[in-house]
């Protein structure tokens, strides 16, 4: 890695890139605004067709997709162990790709069945934290923690814009085309997205000056159940478990909340559907802000102590406030900032912890925190709920701020044990297990 330091005279994301790193950057933030713009195209399908299922079965259909992830996992792993570096982002998209295709010609070729739309609903719900994943397994794998602290915040905006994208083509577009050509166009940027990750792969090699055919010719390699052992000792892997969890508690209450908020307070399907359409775009305008312009600031000059703590610090002060004042407008504040400060500023920041770790547990640790663990935080928060909901907005607000300071030990901790292991290693190469 180059020790170059940043011209001081350059402005914006040029004061944190180093020579040679700027086309890998936009190789990788272009392969992940192809992603979440064709995931979030796919993603907003998903709820039409839950309706076409049946809302009664909707139930199930969690339960399904919970059930198939479990099963997907092993086989990744299975396949990562196995597969050059050079064919991750083919091989897994390209799998997921031929899956839409046929559900998508299926629906097209027998309109009007439950089947297919089932089928479609729970590979979307249950693949969705999934090809995310193997997109940041790839990125902390190919960028060393030096330049992950400032450059993940960049990666991380080119998916907020895809995010953004995707969902404004079908508002514009899907009644005019169809629901299945939507699908068509949506694999075909899953694509791309293979293409231009392919390509950042090459590129911050080069950045590194190492060879990108030799690096990316090489597995992964290991056993499922030797990662698997080492997630269930390894202090630093269920500390980041544990504030994925935290943070999936945070988010279930928050949305039980809302929910009961906007049924009392707007009657209508279309005002419902108003606020909401709101809510997402000053969460993904937000998110987009943080990571283009905080995250990377945060993590060069305060380091990844900075940028993973200012989230729960930023989310304390906001359930402080709404426990103050628990109102409706203040409610919705405090969800638009807390979505915002996990997509802009806790993913990328969380991501930055797996770069000192080895390649099987970038890839497999990672995969199953990612996945089957956010998923079981998922479930703890609706299990949990009851127990705070009878004290109001204000009680259930006062939680989460003792939640956030849970989070904020976790996370101040974490970032000690990864500055301990940059120390170690200050060439940023992953050493081993924290």
């Amino acid at each position: 890695m180059t020790s170059a330091a940043p011209d001081t005279a350059r402005s914006g994301a040029g004061r944190l890139l180093h020579p040679g790193e700027g086309r890998a950057v936009l190789a990788s933030g272009a392969a992940y605004f192809m992603l979440l713009c064709g995931y979030y195209m796919l993603r907003s399908l998903r709820e039409a067709y839950a309706l076409e299922v049946g809302r009664e079965h909707i139930a199930t259909l969690f339960y399904v997709a919970s059930a198939v992830m479990a099963f997907v996992l092993p086989l990744y792993w299975f396949v990562v162990a196995r597969l050059p570096r050079r064919l991750m982002f083919p091989a897994i998209y390209s799998a997921v790709s031929v899956l839409f295709l046929g559900l998508a010609a299926g629906m097209q070729l027998a309109p009007g069945g439950k089947v297919l739309p089932a089928v479609y609903w729970v590979a979307v719900t249950s693949l969705n934290l999934f090809i995310v994943s193997v997109f940041w397994s790839v990125m902390v794998d190919a960028w060393r923690s030096g330049s992950a602290k400032r450059v993940f915040g960049f990666i991380a905006a080119g998916g907020s814009l895809g995010a953004i994208a995707g969902p404004l083509f079908n508002s514009l577009f899907v009644e005019r085309v169809g629901a299945t050509t939507v699908i068509f166009i949506a694999v075909a940027l899953l694509s791309l997205a293979a293409l231009f990750g392919h390509r950042a792969q090459a590129a911050e090699a080069r950045s590194e000056g190492l060879d990108p055919s030799a690096r990316l010719a090489l597995p992964v390699g290991g056993r499922a159940t030797e990662d698997l052992k080492r997630l269930l000792t390894s202090p630093y892997l269920l500390a980041i478990a544990g504030i994925v969890v935290l943070g999936q508690v945070i988010g279930g209450f928050m949305y039980q909340e809302q929910a009961k908020y906007v049924e009392a307070a707007y009657a209508s399907l279309e005002a419902r559907a108003a606020l909401f359409a709101k809510i997402d775009s000053a969460t993904n305008v937000l998110a987009l802000l943080f990571q283009a312009g905080a995250v990377g600031w945060l993590a060069a000059r305060g380091g990844l102590k900075a940028a993973l703590g200012a989230v729960p610090v930023l989310l304390f002060l906001s359930f402080l406030l709404l426990a103050l004042a628990p109102v409706g407008m203040v409610l919705i504040a405090t969800q638009v900032l807390r979505r915002a400060t996990d997509y802009g500023l806790f993913k990328p920041s969380r991501e930055m912890l797996f770069t000192v770790l080895n390649p099987e547990s970038k890839f497999k640790s990672k995969s199953l925190i990612d996945t089957l663990l956010q998923r079981g935080g998922d479930s703890l928060s609706q299990a949990t709920y009851p127990l705070v909901a009878g004290y109001g907005l204000a009680g259930v607000a006062w939680s989460l701020a003792g939640v956030s300071l849970l989070m904020l030990v976790g996370a101040l901790w974490l970032a000690a044990v990864f500055g301990r292991s940059e120390r170690i290693d200050p060439s940023g190469q992953p050493s081993g297990q924290p």
